[in-house]
């Protein structure tokens, strides 16, 4: 399941190609959806919701979600001369869902998880069920960010003996946390992700830190760079901040770890903490990493994702 700061992300990448563009044909590749045909309407918006991503077209609305497997593409109908050019779709067709076709481009989903067409009336409705999303714009501007932490953290201390590794994943109490930042949040913080929600210290400190770790990633490029790879390793040690580290710009030039400096051999630093580090150990005090399934049907994530990293000797 992605992270909720790659959906921002595609929604940047296709904005440009779909967005107030008139659809000249579309191809809805399931049952359900098969004869629709939305041909001939403006594209008023491509906006992520948490881990969904919308194509606004007046009255009706796609909605999808990428789930494990699931991609967005966009491909030119013509070449850089301006002579039109036929599509070369990087994967199998039978893996194609949707496409969404312009004069100039060609945008095909593959593998989504869920595709679905509702009235645009009732996307709010639809998506009632998700918790206050980490990534939504709305942060920024008070009062409405602090209803929306607010709303976060009554959500997640609803059940406050559950563990807060699994809270986090739960995306009906707080939207945009995956695997990796749920992971990567806990070791900054030096929280046990089997400690329960009730004894966390500090809950808003908590989501706030897990939303600047994406807010740091969705960065635009630089003209003619490809998007800088996610890392959470950008911090800085901050005594005023919550749980003592701040998170600088993903492109930062230089990435600090706190009393140490990067490995021998290694030209870049290293991407994350302990997310996937079972064999490098963890970045913060070298000690192993543990892994475990760590994860419940009612974070609604898939097992595939549940595979938690943690460090028992920073996160005691």
């Amino acid at each position: 399941m992605p992270e909720g700061d790659s959906l921002v992300r595609l929604a940047d990448q296709l904005r440009p190609v779909l967005e107030s563009k008139t659809l000249v044909r579309t191809d809805f590749r399931t049952p359900q959806l098969a004869t629709l045909d939305l041909s001939g309407r403006l594209v008023d918006a491509v906006r992520p919701w948490a881990k969904y991503l919308l194509f606004r077209a007046g009255d009706l609305t796609i909605l999808s979600h990428l789930k494990m497997e699931g991609r967005w593409e966009a491909y030119p109908l013509t070449n850089d001369a301006g002579t039109p050019v036929t599509p070369r779709w990087r994967h199998p067709g039978w893996q194609a869902r949707c496409v969404l076709q312009t004069e100039r481009h060609q945008v095909v989903g593959f593998q989504l998880g869920l595709l679905e067409v509702v009235p645009t009336a009732s996307v709010a409705d639809r998506l009632a069920f998700l918790g206050p999303d980490l990534l939504d714009p709305d942060w920024d501007e008070l009062p409405r960010a602090d209803a929306l932490m607010n709303e976060a953290v009554r959500r997640l201390s609803s059940d406050p003996d559950r563990p807060v590794g699994l809270a986090l994943l739960d995306q009906s109490l707080v939207s945009g946390i995956g695997n990796i930042y749920r992971c990567e949040v806990l070791l900054l913080a030096r929280l046990d992700p089997h400690r329960s929600v009730g004894s966390v210290p500090d809950l808003p400190g908590l989501l706030g830190l897990a939303r600047d770790l994406m807010r740091a990633n969705i960065e635009p490029a630089r003209p003619g760079s490809r998007p800088p790879r996610r890392t959470t390793t950008q911090v800085t040690p901050d005594d005023g901040a919550p749980y003592g580290v701040r998170v600088t710009p993903a492109r930062a030039t230089v990435q600090h770890r706190p009393g140490r400096s990067t490995p021998p051999g290694q030209r870049t630093w290293p991407s994350h903490w302990v997310y996937g580090r079972q064999r490098e150990g963890c970045l913060r005090c070298g000690g192993p990493v543990a892994v475990e399934p760590f994860g419940d049907e009612q974070a609604n994530s898939p097992a595939e994702s549940r595979t938690l990293y943690w460090c028992r000797q920073c996160q005691r």
